[in-house]
């Protein structure tokens, strides 16, 4: 703790963190849906472009989000780093992580953009039969131009969310919606004086609303977290922050790379199969939007906690947020229990004939993510508070064993070998899910056990 700084007051009774909890949450939770939101409707505006517009754009993202996953879990970094610098009442701390987490921005973009131009000038030779590469290799040149203030505007969140300014990164990210609203039809089908770009400018609105968000963010961001004396360089910083972030991007990867090899398998069973499970995986992305913005502010508080050296506090936080997220995918999993065509008729017409066969596999596949979203909810949470106590690490290796290990080896083993089809892909997910719950639920609990303070990175 630097001299002369004054710990976070933090409170001493679940019902108080469970208040604290929810007011962080809520603009966390906005904040997620707004950002889920810029990419509904970046593909609503290229699905009125046709069909072969479509399908190059989801090519093309696919590649781009190989790499941009990864270098996002990196940045998220500065979150628990600016978090347990403000729980210490260390200001130049904050500073430094807002700082080095700017910098790791343009540093990753630096190596990373020209990595995403190479491989677009590769597509026309990797491209399957029945994707326009012409069109995927334009549409991922543009849309890469926004790497950089995607990557920057996860630094400046992590750094105002981190201490306790959600409020300022929830109206921008709306704010971003609306641009986006505006400039995705008015690039691509040419509203008035402008042309028709197309893809090309449905990408291009994509990345200049990204521009336009972070460079709102900037000055509100360094307003909050300014220059102290006593900082000193942040050369350190990128180095702590790149310790701390580089498993989380990979976690991130193997979680993400789970559910991709899965929708690879789940191909092999038929077009209605596929269908089915993109409908289903619709419907729990869009839930899991609040776990997720659970999961942030859960790690938030466990930092503040961590960062005042108050270990029951750390894990007081922890308990409740696993607990909150349980609590609300219980109750989404059982309106998809009781209600499961209400819940898929948001996203497909089921009372069509030709969506039968759909509708059937979807209904299946919900039934098991009556399970699969509760572990779900819990396995994020207890991941962040583990990054909140700045363990990445060992939650790393349990992640690829988890997703990869059990995962996609129990789902494979029942889909294939023990003909259960599309259920056992499903099946899988949940037992990898569940190792993963069970096995970071238990780790957090270890490191916030009395005794043991937390470790630094």
């Amino acid at each position: 703790m630097t001299p002369g700084t004054r710990p976070l007051p933090f409170p001493t009774s679940r019902r108080a963190e469970l208040s604290a909890l929810v007011r962080l949450a809520g603009p966390v939770v906005v904040s997620q849906f707004a950002t889920n939101a810029l990419t509904l409707v970046a593909t609503a505006v290229i699905g009125r472009l046709g069909a072969a517009q479509l399908a190059a754009a989801a090519y093309a993202n696919a590649t781009y989000y190989l790499v941009f996953i990864v270098l996002v879990g990196v940045l998220l970094s500065v979150g628990p780093r600016a978090a347990q610098a403000h729980g210490a009442g260390d200001a130049a701390g904050v500073a430094r992580a807002l700082r080095g987490g700017l910098w790791l921005a343009l540093a990753l973009s630096a190596v990373a953009l020209p990595l995403m131009w190479g491989v677009a000038a590769l597509l026309p030779g990797l491209a399957p039969e029945g994707i326009r590469a012409d069109l995927a290799a334009t549409y991922l040149r543009v849309y890469a131009l926004g790497m950089l203030p995607v990557l920057a505007f996860t630094a400046l969140r992590g750094a105002l969310e981190g201490t306790g300014q959600p409020r300022t990164v929830t109206a921008v990210a709306l704010g971003g919606v609306g641009l986006v609203l505006l400039l995705s039809p008015a690039l691509a089908f040419g509203w008035g004086p402008l042309p028709a770009l197309g893809l090309a400018g449905a990408a291009a609105a994509s990345a200049l609303t990204a521009w336009a968000t972070a460079l709102t963010l900037l000055p509100l961001a360094l307003r909050r977290a300014p220059r102290v004396p006593g900082m000193g360089s942040v050369r350190p910083e990128i180095g702590a922050l790149l310790r701390l972030g580089w498993p989380i991007g990979l976690t991130l990867g193997a979680e993400g790379g789970m559910f991709s090899v899965t929708a690879l398998l789940m191909a092999r069973f038929g077009s209605d199969a596929l269908a089915a499970h993109n409908v289903a995986l619709q419907v729990i992305t869009a839930v899991f939007m609040i776990p997720l913005g659970l999961a942030t502010a859960t790690g938030i508080r466990v930092a503040h906690a961590a960062g005042a050296g108050n270990l029951p506090g750390a894990r007081r936080a922890g308990l409740t947020g696993i607990g909150l997220a349980a609590g609300v995918m219980v109750a989404f999993a059982a309106l998809e229990l009781l209600a499961p065509r209400t819940v898929l008729g948001v996203f497909v017409n089921v009372d069509a004939p030709q969506n039968a066969a759909l509708i059937g596999t979807a209904t299946a596949l919900l039934a098991i993510a009556a399970l699969f979203q509760t572990v779900d909810g819990m396995q994020v949470t207890a991941n962040a508070a583990l990054r909140g106590l700045h363990d990445t690490r060992v939650p790393m290796l349990i992640s690829l064993l988890a997703y990869w290990a059990v995962g996609l080896g129990v789902g494979s083993l029942l889909a294939f070998a023990l003909d259960l089809g599309p259920r056992g892909l499903w099946f899988g997910l949940t037992a990898g899910l569940v190792t993963a719950a069970a096995a970071l639920l238990g780790r957090f609990l270890r490191r916030t056990r009395a005794g043991k303070p937390p470790r630094p990175a």
